[in-house]
């Protein structure tokens, strides 16, 4: 299967690789990771901090800030994201992210209170939210219409092995030690993005044709350079000559606010089908469910492994298979794993405890993060880097992942006293009713599978 990926998704000519577009793909993929390790080192983390006689010692409530801080850190990201994608470029944005992620090391470093977790976390947040604003308008804007959807699931799968690792090595060394090794990834991807031109859309945009052609001819060899400057100059023509008010009133024009509106819904499904929760919790959650047959932290392990499988997946079917029904099924899975696990602590709540039992919120918590990854999380970015017109995309990315932020603070936040006030059972409902409406909204979303950025604008 691989060598056929090989030959037929990426390249762009049989005998002709897209070096520029993957090593693009890699350092996004990197910079996915570095974002991955610092969410799975938090599960094991969180889960001993909060106990009995650890050295660094915080309350319940503290350790929900820790986990929810970077939510809104990820608003003003967003917002430094946009500025740095309409000024500077989505490959320049990205190097930029790299200054708060290696802020949020050197504070887990150094901390030895709640203040300094508070600061990692938020400093993490700032990253999260630039780095998701450029790197789909990036990746968007370098890759081939054969590649787009691969090159995003790609970006995004280091997510779960970034999360792996950061499990890893958060459950069996100290935090000092493991935010040095956290370094060196991220001064890797920073070293990727200082080398990779900047996209072709950016210097037409800025007017820098000389630059453009160079740009094209190493993201895009073998096609012809001028015919390409053309149609990107015909293509990016509109965002030279609409100003930040034009822009928002043109958001509301029919299109426009369809396919932003679809983006938003996204998000919000993503954020509220529990991924914030089973990601920071998940270890806590096992325990609560009363799992001894297997170690909680080595179910997170195993999870993780399959988190990247997960991704690997989504990348390897997207482009064949197509962004609908990669989003259903991954939705439909979701919701059938937090169901599974609401019945569990129903039944637990109703005194049925057996060890046979255990296998449910095994499964679940397993089976629910691979169906993130194989739909869930990377296609709102595909989508994102697809649906919006070019003189709309920094802004679009910007209001769509201030929006991810505020749904993802709400997610988090509102975890522990929805437990509190309810119950692990009726939360869990939740979650799954939820991923019932988003695999209902999967049948309207429009298939770009195969579709040139110009295409998809004329659907």
């Amino acid at each position: 299967m691989f060598r056929r990926l090989w030959k037929t998704k990426w390249l762009s000519r049989p005998t002709e690789i897209l070096w520029y577009q993957w090593i693009g793909g890699i350092g996004s993929m990197l910079m996915m990771g570095v974002i991955g390790m610092l969410i799975g080192m938090f599960s094991p983390f969180l889960a001993v901090i909060t106990s009995p006689n650890p050295t660094l010692f915080l309350t319940l409530d503290e350790a929900s800030w820790v986990a929810s801080l970077s939510s809104p850190a990820r608003l003003v990201g967003a917002i430094f994201g946009s500025i740095g994608v309409h000024y500077l470029g989505g490959k320049r944005a990205m190097l930029i992210a790299g200054c708060p992620l290696l802020l949020a090391w050197v504070c887990l470093i150094l901390a030895d209170s709640a203040k300094w977790l508070y600061g990692t976390s938020f400093a993490h947040g700032l990253g999260i939210g630039i780095a998701f604003v450029s790197f789909p308008v990036y990746l968007g804007e370098v890759s081939s219409s054969a590649t787009r959807g691969a090159l995003v699931s790609f970006a995004v799968s280091g997510f779960p092995l970034g999360s792996l690792i950061g499990n890893i090595l958060g459950t069996y060394l100290p935090k000092t030690t493991f935010g040095y090794i956290a370094l060196a990834p991220t001064i890797v991807y920073i070293a990727i993005f200082l080398c990779v031109p900047e996209s072709p859309h950016y210097f037409v945009r800025m007017g820098k044709l000389d630059q453009a052609e160079r740009s094209i001819s190493r993201y895009h060899p073998k096609v012809v350079v001028k015919e390409e400057l053309e149609f990107l100059q015909t293509f990016t023509s509109e965002s030279n000559s609409v100003t930040v008010g034009d822009r928002l009133r043109e958001l509301t024009t029919p299109r426009n606010r369809k396919a932003g509106m679809m983006i938003l819904l996204l998000y919000f499904f993503m954020h509220f089908s529990g991924l914030n929760s089973v990601i920071y919790y998940m270890e806590i959650i096992l325990k609560t469910s009363k799992v001894t047959a297997i170690s909680p932290a080595t179910v997170v392990i195993v999870a993780n492994v399959l988190d990247s499988v997960g991704g690997w997946v989504s990348m390897s079917l997207v482009d064949r298979y197509g962004r609908k029904p990669m989003w259903i099924t991954s939705t439909c899975g979701a919701c059938v794993s937090m169901a599974l696990t609401g019945v569990n602590f129903t039944l637990l709540a109703n005194g049925y405890n057996s060890y046979g039992q255990q296998w449910v919120p095994i499964v679940c918590m397993i089976s629910f993060r691979v169906f993130l990854f194989v739909g869930l999380i990377p296609m709102p970015s595909i989508f994102l880097s697809e649906l919006i017109a070019p003189n709309l995309k920094s802004l679009t990315a910007c209001l769509a992942n201030v929006f991810a932020g505020l749904v993802a603070f709400a997610s988090t936040k509102s975890y522990q006293p929805l437990l509190d006030a309810f119950g692990e059972a009726c939360v869990f409902y939740m979650y799954a009713v939820i991923m019932f409406l988003a695999f209902i909204f999967g049948f309207i979303l429009p298939e770009t599978k195969g579709k040139t950025l110009h295409e998809i604008q004329n659907m």
